[in-house]
């Protein structure tokens, strides 16, 4: 009679025991649901309080503020000073027969113009300074200073945006020439730009490929950048120990100035071998120059620990 009980419990706790693990499963699913509700929830709550102290500094920025409101438009851009005109309008929040304001852009300054209880200025910003503007009020022998922010930059409004398509092909690369110090680059694959003109219609005029072997061009091809019309690239560079290549993109615009986007860049170290530096942090990041080859904007990174 043992003998026969004996399976029958066997599998009545085999049957409990898998129960028991269904349950703990059901409940290990049901404390990491509460877990994500529970962090979801807190998620919700900082940011709520976040917006609630962004806002209450918003209101307390906006009561020490001595400006009611304040706006700002861009005239027409000279192309020889490379200069924009910015016309501030700004109404304080008080003034009196005597409250006397003036502008400061990057530098320089201007009597603003009383119109009603607004006040007028406009003065030239160079197209690649950080554009910084404020305000002076003075009254009865008092001066007050207000900061006026500026949203994106004036080389974005100025100048077109180019991005360089690049597809290389598989035979890319560099081969070492047998027991000399030298040795060729191979550069394949099909090129293309995507460009965007400025609002002020400043366009793309034309564009080449060019090569470099110590900033020297050694090699030049033009680039159509219409649409989806593709250049086809077959680039056989010699190098020689210690040079450095460069292989970029040189697009002129309606002014002429010259829009540098570097594809590729890196040296040979003394035994003709490649060695990459920095220069990774370049690509595809444009170097604007005018058309002499001065450097007239050029990206800065911070150097990271």
């Amino acid at each position: 009679m043992k003998k026969n009980t004996t399976p029958v419990l066997i599998a009545v706790l085999i049957v409990l025991q898998i129960i028991s693990l269904v349950r703990i499963g059901n409940l290990q699913d049901d404390l990491r649901n509460t877990k994500n509700k529970l962090s979801d929830q807190l998620s919700h709550q900082s940011n709520q309080i976040s917006n609630i102290y962004s806002n209450i500094d918003s209101m307390l920025d906006r009561q020490a503020s001595i400006i009611d409101s304040y706006d700002y438009s861009f005239g027409t851009p000279d192309n020889d000073k490379l200069t924009v005109p910015v016309t501030f309008t700004i109404t304080p929040k008080e003034t009196k027969e005597d409250t006397a304001v003036t502008l400061f852009i990057s530098g320089d300054s201007i009597a603003m113009e009383k119109k009603g209880t607004s006040f007028t200025g406009t003065l030239p910003a160079g197209i690649f300074d950080n554009l910084e503007a404020k305000v002076i009020l003075a009254d009865g022998g008092i001066q007050k200073t207000e900061t006026l922010e500026v949203r994106g930059t004036l080389r974005d409004r100025v100048l077109p945006t180019i991005q360089v398509r690049f597809e290389g092909g598989s035979s890319d690369g560099y081969q070492k020439n047998q027991r000399k110090l030298s040795g060729i680059f191979h550069r394949t694959g099909n090129l293309s730009l995507d460009i965007k003109p400025a609002v002020n219609n400043n366009k793309i005029e034309g564009a080449r490929l060019v090569v470099e072997v110590d900033g020297k061009i050694v090699s030049e091809k033009r680039v159509d950048q219409i649409g989806e019309n593709w250049t086809e690239i077959d680039e056989e560079t010699t190098l020689s120990a210690g040079q450095k290549y460069t292989m970029a993109v040189l697009a002129t615009d309606s002014i002429g100035l010259v829009h540098k986007t570097i594809m590729d860049q890196w040296e040979l170290d003394e035994n003709a071998e490649p060695i990459h530096g920095d220069e990774w942090m370049w690509m595809d990041e444009v170097i604007i120059t005018d058309k002499e080859g001065t450097v007239l904007y050029e990206p800065h990174y911070e150097e990271v620990n």
